[in-house]
Parts: C-alpha cells; sequence; structure tokens
C-alpha cells in the first residue's frame, strides 16, 4: 500500500512539473489586437522609494499600442498573476475572476504597481524612439542587449523600472 501510494505522489509532483513548464496561457483582451501589432516579453522589476519601499518582480507580455493593449504578468511557474488591458473605452486590471475599471491608463498602473506608468510611452521607449515625459528619463543604451531602465525623479518617490527582454 505505501508503495502505490509513493507511486501516485510521484506521479503526481511529475505532472505539476510538466505544468509548471507550460508555456504561460495568454489572456485576451476584450477587444482582439491587431496580429500585425508589435509585443515584446520578458521580466521587469519595479521599485518604488518609498516608505517602506515596494518592489515588484514579474514576467511579462506587452501586446498592442498606446491606444489599445494589454499587459499580462507571470509569476516564475509561468502562471498569470494579473492582467491589465486598456482601450480608448475603458482600462481594466483583471485578476483571478475580478475584473476592475479605472477612468484612465494611468490610473490603472497606479492602482495595480503603486505608481502611474507612461504605458503609452513604454511603447516608445521599447522601439528605441527617445519621447520625453516629464519627470521620467529612460535609458535606450541597453536596447541592443534587450535591456531598458525608466526611472522617475519627479514627483517624489522615485520610481525605478527595468526591463528584461526575452
Amino acid at each position: 500500500m505505501r508503495r502505490i501510494w509513493g507511486s501516485s505522489l510521484l506521479a503526481w509532483l511529475l505532472c505539476l512539473l510538466l505544468v509548471a513548464c507550460a508555456t504561460p496561457q495568454r489572456l485576451l483582451p476584450q477587444d482582439a489586437l491587431k496580429p500585425t501589432e508589435p509585443e515584446w516579453q520578458g521580466r521587469l522589476s519595479l521599485v518604488i522609494h518609498s516608505t517602506p519601499e515596494t518592489a515588484l518582480s514579474a514576467g511579462f507580455l506587452l501586446r498592442g499600442s498606446a491606444q489599445q493593449g494589454a499587459i499580462d504578468f507571470y509569476s516564475p511557474l509561468g502562471t498569470t498573476v494579473t492582467a491589465l488591458r486598456w482601450s480608448p473605452q475603458a482600462a481594466l486590471w483583471l485578476e483571478g475572476d475580478q475584473q476592475h475599471s479605472f477612468e484612465s491608463l494611468s490610473r490603472l498602473t497606479e492602482k495595480a504597481t503603486g505608481a502611474a506608468l507612461p504605458i503609452p510611452q513604454l511603447f516608445d521607449w521599447l522601439e528605441g524612439r527617445p519621447v520625453s515625459v516629464p519627470g521620467w528619463q529612460a535609458e535606450l543604451s541597453g536596447l541592443q542587449q534587450g535591456i531598458l531602465v525608466v526611472r522617475r525623479t519627479e514627483p517624489a518617490p522615485q520610481v525605478v523600472l527595468r526591463i528584461k527582454l526575452d
């Protein structure tokens, strides 16, 4: 009996390992994105130098454009933790079975991460275009190696967003 239990446990652990290695499932935005829209994926870390300091780190998949897009955030095991969706009509935060609606993408990112992030300009920066955003500085020199670092110096608190593309 004990040997059967051990074999069952081993089989269950093997299945769990295979599921953890699976490709993350993409959640689709409410309006389908154009297949020609660019997408980026990799890892990101966000540090908000507040008291207490806030730090987030996750795998991500960013698709679409500044006008209509989606970001999925993944755990280290590849499961979708949360997702952000936006269009001219809506800004949504999807978390499990819950959906939260916001009046703007800026307000959505502030609630989801703790800082209002310049998502529309993030598309430009990832494309290597040096657009200016008051209070934000983007270091585009590492893009050839798949690295983007963006810092907010004003208003306080300071925010640092690091992206490593796959």
